[in-house]
């Protein structure tokens, strides 16, 4: 309707207003991709390069990151690290940790985890005949089939 000041076709507002009321049917679920089904896991990040394991247990202290060294055992990759808090952790430690990226024994430490789901597709078995271009790919070349 162009005009919705009160009085102006009152009575098609009002129909309008009563049809999307019958047709609400109550809150949707988050839409996922057709046809493709996607994994989230539970991983560490390094504080430095980013890279993603697996979430261990627990780190050891003398733990490095498999792809640029950095320490995983340090202040910068605990869960209670807040550049906001006193002495840069949320726990009430003693005194401060000089170097937030140096490894540590900090008893307060429980490695930062996040939950990845960027998109990795969870691992199907191939088809027992993987020769054979899938249904798809077939109707996709017929259609462009050169003559």
């Amino acid at each position: 309707m162009k005009y919705r000041q009160p009085g102006y076709r009152d009575s098609e507002y009002k129909e309008e207003r009563e049809k999307k009321r019958q047709q609400d049917h109550g809150p949707r679920g988050p839409r996922g991709l057709r046809g493709v089904e996607r994994e989230a896991r539970l991983v560490t990040r390094c504080f430095q390069c980013g890279h993603q394991q697996p979430a261990p247990e627990s780190v050891a202290a003398k733990a490095r990151c498999p792809h640029c060294g950095a320490a995983q055992h340090c202040c910068r990759s605990c869960v209670r690290f807040d550049p906001g808090a006193r002495f840069e952790c949320r726990a009430s430690i003693p005194k401060r940790v000089l170097s937030k990226t140096a490894a540590n024994d900090c008893e307060f430490f429980r490695p930062e985890t996040v939950l990845d789901a960027t998109g990795r597709r969870i691992a199907t078995p191939a088809p027992a005949d993987s020769e054979r271009p899938s249904d798809g790919r077939a109707a996709f070349d017929a259609l462009f089939k050169k003559k």
